[in-house]
C-alpha cells in the first residue's frame, strides 16, 4: 500500500480505513472553515422537512412502535388498580365523595371511545367495585402493578433520550406514589370547578362566554398539563420547558384528532362489530390503546429531538467519526468557559457546540467516565482535567475505537504520518483553533 498521502488529506484518508468520518472543511488542515449555520442554511420548509424525517428516523431507531405495544398490554393490567386507588383516594376525601361517578365519567368520556365505552365501562365498573373488597395485602399487590407500568414508562423515555442512570428506587417511589395519589385529587379539583361552570350556563340564560370556553376547554387543559408534566418530570434529565410544552401541544392536537377519526372510522365501516359481534368493543379498545400511546411515545421523540432544530443539528450524521468531532468541541468550549470562569448549563452547552441535548449527555457521561468532565449541579458541566494531559488518541481511543495493535501492524506506514496529528494535544489543538470553538 502506498502511504504517500497530502497533509490536508490525511484525516479524509483515514477515514476510509478506519471508518472515521472528519469534515473535510477542517481548520487544521489548512482549509476553509464552514459554519455549521451557514452551512446548513436551509429554508424553512426544506428545514422542516429534514426536521421531521429526522424525528420519524428517531421514532423507529427507538424502537417506539413495539414499546407501544408492550405498554398496551401493561396498561391493560393496570388500568384496574390504576382506577381503585384513585376511588379509593376519591372515598378518603368527603369533599370529593359525590364525584365518584362523575370521575368514571370523565374517564371514559376523555380516554375511551365512544364505540366501546359503554362496554368497557361496565366491566370497570364491576372490577373496580370487586376490588374494592380487597385486604390490604391485596391492595399492595394492586399498588405494584400500578407501580410497574410507572416504571415502564419511566424506562422508556429514558432510553429514548439516552439516559442510562435510573433514578434511585426511592427517590422514584417518592415522585411516582405523588403522582397516584396528587393526579386523582387534580381531576377531583377539575370535575368539581366543570360541576361549578355547569351551574352557573345553567342559572344564566346569557352565560358568561369565558365559562363556556372553560367547560369545553376544560378537559383539553388538563390534558395539556398532565402531557407536559409528563414529558418534563419523567425523563432523568434537563427538559427544556418549551420542549416539553410544544410537545404536549402536539400530541393533545393529535390525540384529539385520533379520537374523532377513530369515532368516525369506526361509524362508517362496521368491520369489527361484523366480525367480533357483541366482542367487538374489546379490540376496539386495544387498537385505542396501542394508537395513544404511539402518539404519546412519539411526542416524548419529539420533546428530544426539539434541540436538533437549533442551528440544524440533526444533520450531524451518525459516524463513529462524527462522535470524535462533537467530543472535541464539547471538550474545548468547556475548556474556554473554564478560563473565563464561567460554568455552562447543558443547554447552553449544546447550543455553543451546535449539539442535540441527548447527544451531548451521551457524550459528556462517557467522558465524565474518564475524569475529564464533571456534572455540578442543575445540569451544570465542568472541565476537569488539563488539556495538555489529552490528546486527539485518547478522545479518538475512548469516544471512537481504540487502534488496535492488528490495525496499527497493518497501517504502519499511515499510522506514522497520523501519529503527528493524534499525538497532539487539546490544548495545542485549541490553539490552532480557537476561532471555531470561542465561547461567544
Amino acid at each position: 500500500m502506498r502511504a504517500v498521502i497530502k497533509d490536508k488529506d490525511l484525516w479524509h484518508y483515514n477515514s476510509k480505513i478506519v471508518g472515521l468520518r472528519y469534515y473535510k472543511a477542517h481548520p487544521s488542515f489548512n482549509r476553509k472553515t464552514v459554519n455549521l449555520i451557514s452551512r446548513f442554511d436551509l429554508g424553512i420548509f426544506h428545514r422542516l422537512f429534514g426536521f421531521s424525517r429526522f424525528v420519524g428516523r428517531r421514532l423507529i431507531a427507538d424502537r417506539c412502535l413495539q414499546t407501544a405495544g408492550s405498554l398496551t398490554y401493561t396498561t391493560l393490567l393496570a388500568l384496574i388498580p390504576l382506577l381503585t386507588i384513585a376511588l379509593s383516594l376519591f372515598s378518603a376525601f368527603p369533599m370529593f365523595g359525590d364525584y365518584s361517578s362523575k370521575f368514571k365519567i370523565f374517564l371514559l368520556t376523555n380516554l375511551v371511545p365512544d364505540a366501546s365505552g359503554k362496554v368497557i365501562s361496565v366491566y370497570m365498573r364491576q372490577f373496580s367495585d370487586n376490588a374494592e373488597r380487597l385486604t390490604a395485602l391485596g391492595m399492595i399487590g394492586l399498588l405494584v402493578t400500578a407501580l410497574l407500568l410507572i416504571f415502564t414508562i419511566e424506562k422508556t423515555f429514558n432510553e429514548i433520550w439516552g439516559i442510562k442512570r435510573p433514578r434511585k428506587l426511592l427517590q422514584r417511589t417518592i415522585i411516582y406514589w405523588a403522582a397516584l395519589t396528587l393526579g386523582p385529587l387534580l381531576i377531583g379539583i377539575s370535575i368539581s370547578l366543570t360541576s361549578w361552570l355547569y351551574a352557573q350556563t345553567g342559572l344564566h340564560s346569557n352565560a358568561n362566554i369565558l365559562n363556556l370556553m372553560l367547560l369545553k376547554l376544560g378537559p383539553l387543559l388538563l390534558m395539556l398539563g398532565s402531557l407536559t408534566l409528563l414529558y418534563l418530570a419523567v425523563p432523568n434529565c434537563y427538559v427544556p420547558r418549551s420542549h416539553a410544552l410544544t410537545a404536549a401541544l402536539v400530541v393533545a392536537a393529535a390525540l384529539e384528532l385520533m379520537k374523532r377519526g377513530f369515532g368516525l372510522y369506526i361509524q362508517q365501516f362496521g368491520t369489527f362489530k361484523l366480525i367480533y359481534g357483541a366482542f367487538a368493543s374489546f379490540p376496539i379498545f386495544l387498537m385505542w390503546l396501542y394508537v395513544s400511546w404511539v402518539i404519546i411515545l412519539g411526542g416524548a421523540v419529539l420533546s428530544a429531538c426539539l434541540s436538533y432544530w437549533h442551528a440544524s443539528a440533526w444533520r450531524w450524521e451518525g459516524h463513529q467519526g462524527t462522535r470524535l468531532e462533537q467530543s472535541i468541541r464539547l471538550l474545548l468550549v468547556l475548556a474556554e468557559a473554564h478560563s473565563q470562569g464561567e460554568i455552562l448549563h447543558i443547554d447552553k452547552l449544546r447550543r455553543r457546540t451546535e449539539l442535540g441535548l441527548d447527544a451531548s449527555y451521551a457524550l459528556l457521561e462517557e467522558m465524565a467516565l474518564k475524569n475529564w468532565v464533571e456534572s455540578t449541579r442543575d445540569g451544570e458541566w465542568i472541565l476537569a482535567v488539563d488539556l495538555n494531559k489529552i490528546t486527539l488518541r485518547n478522545v479518538f481511543e475512548t469516544m471512537v475505537t481504540p487502534l488496535s495493535a492488528r490495525l496499527e501492524q497493518g497501517l504502519t506506514a499511515v499510522h506514522e504520518e497520523l501519529k503527528g496529528v493524534l499525538e497532539m494535544t487539546l490544548a495545542e489543538y485549541s490553539e490552532k483553533n480557537k476561532a471555531l470553538y470561542k465561547v461567544s
